[in-house]
């Protein structure tokens, strides 16, 4: 066997190359810190992919949309069964098919250009460290409408309707739980609830969790490239936060099996998230938009043309930008030229707000015809409307 020599110049190359290695990365991590803090104390938002990881794949993934200026925020939710092209793996396949425990850049990656929008900070949640983080601070605190009895893989979960406070063991059990016959939104809005009830638990707790000795351990449980020293700053800020003001969001679009799998396409080639998202960061920083965003509408929809289910995948559209449809239904005529928004209580901001979604600038005042309707508003859809936006 050949022996390798190196004369001192060779190692001492190799250390020079060390040395430069270590020096960029430092410097990276330096600036990642830096950003963070430079968007903390200026006119800049936050974009942080949480990850919830079981059994080495995301079990959940909420981007999280936080502007420090007004301590306003949204939560986006990206279904693991998200199906796209992946250039890197030269096939149709689950965005999760990219998730590597061991490195999340390129899941990370695919996120932020499904999104149209970088995602330079990352936490990531082990189960067995959400269980210890959420026992840290004492259980989660939760409001559930119904009793929950059902098998999982943890054993039995038996909940009771109301406030409660789960343990992490219980918090874990919950978050796994799917019931078949429930619609995906209803795991969607699990989903959150829970990143909610945890972020508003470490903002009422802060003082705690801020602590010497407490901190140490709640920043050990996670797995994130944000720097300690930027991760306390924004806990720090995130006491400010009215968690129950967050706006959350969700991907839609066409549930379809692709060699066995069922995989989520979203509607209209994923213009629709790029969609939700810059919208989303616009009403950020409007303080009117978010005034409108703090409040919950309700929208009736309803078919004033012959295109079958057009007003049930309208549905669809809204409740991915956050918006409650009470009903859809078809239109007395379904010969409408125009697509009319009918604001029942002169809400103009909210009408133009929601006008953005589809593109519609046709507001009537007025109930629509519908005065036994419980809508705010009454979105009839007319020839001009093409099933994403209405034409100019």
């Amino acid at each position: 066997m050949k022996h390798i020599t190196l004369d001192k110049s060779s190692i001492f190359l190799i250390l020079i190359i060390l040395f430069i290695t270590a020096c960029v990365g430092f410097l990276l991590l330096r600036l990642r810190a830096d950003s963070l803090d430079e968007a903390l104390k200026n006119d800049r938002i936050l974009n942080i992919a949480i990850v919830v990881e079981k059994a080495g794949k995301p079990a959940a993934t909420e981007i999280f949309f936080y502007y420090p200026m007004n301590q306003r925020g949204a939560l986006l939710d990206v279904p693991a069964e998200t199906g796209l092209i992946l250039k890197s793996l030269n096939r149709v396949d689950r965005i999760d098919a990219l998730y590597d425990p061991g490195s999340p850049k390129a899941y990370l990656e695919e996120v932020s250009r499904l999104i149209d929008s970088p995602l330079p900070f990352y936490i990531i949640l082990r189960e067995s460290g959400l269980i210890e983080l959420v026992d840290l601070l004492d259980g989660l605190p939760l409001f559930l409408p119904n009793p929950v009895d059902a098998q999982t893989p943890y054993g039995r979960i038996l909940l009771p309707s109301g406030s409660v406070v789960l343990d992490g063991s219980k918090i874990s059990a919950f978050s796994s739980w799917s019931d078949p016959e429930s619609p995906e939104l209803e795991r969607v809005e699990r989903r959150q609830r829970l990143l909610q009830a945890l972020i508003k638990r470490i903002g009422d707790r802060q003082e705690y969790v801020l602590s010497k000795t407490v901190f140490p351990e709640i920043s050990r449980r996670m797995r994130t490239n944000i720097e300690p020293d930027a991760l306390y700053r924004l806990v720090e800020r995130l006491g400010g936060l009215d968690v129950d003001r967050l706006v959350t969001q969700r991907i839609t679009g066409n549930y379809r099996s692709v060699d066995g799998a069922t995989l989520l396409f979203p509607h209209y080639d994923g213009s629709l998230v790029k969609d939700i998202v810059k919208q989303t960061l616009n009403a950020l920083v409007n303080a009117d938009s978010f005034a409108v965003a703090d409040k919950v509408f309700t929208i009736e929809i309803l078919n004033g043309t012959t295109i079958r289910g057009l007003a049930g995948k309208t549905a669809e559209i809204f409740q991915s930008f956050g918006y409650e449809v009470g009903s859809v239904d078809n239109a007395e005529s379904q010969d409408l030229a125009r697509t009319i928004i009918y604001d029942r209580y002169s809400n103009g901001e909210a009408a133009r707000t929601i006008g953005n979604v589809i593109r519609c600038r046709n507001v009537v005042p007025g109930d629509g015809g519908r005065p036994e309707s419980f809508a705010d508003f009454t979105i009839v859809l007319g020839r001009d409307f093409d099933g994403r936006f209405c034409a100019d």
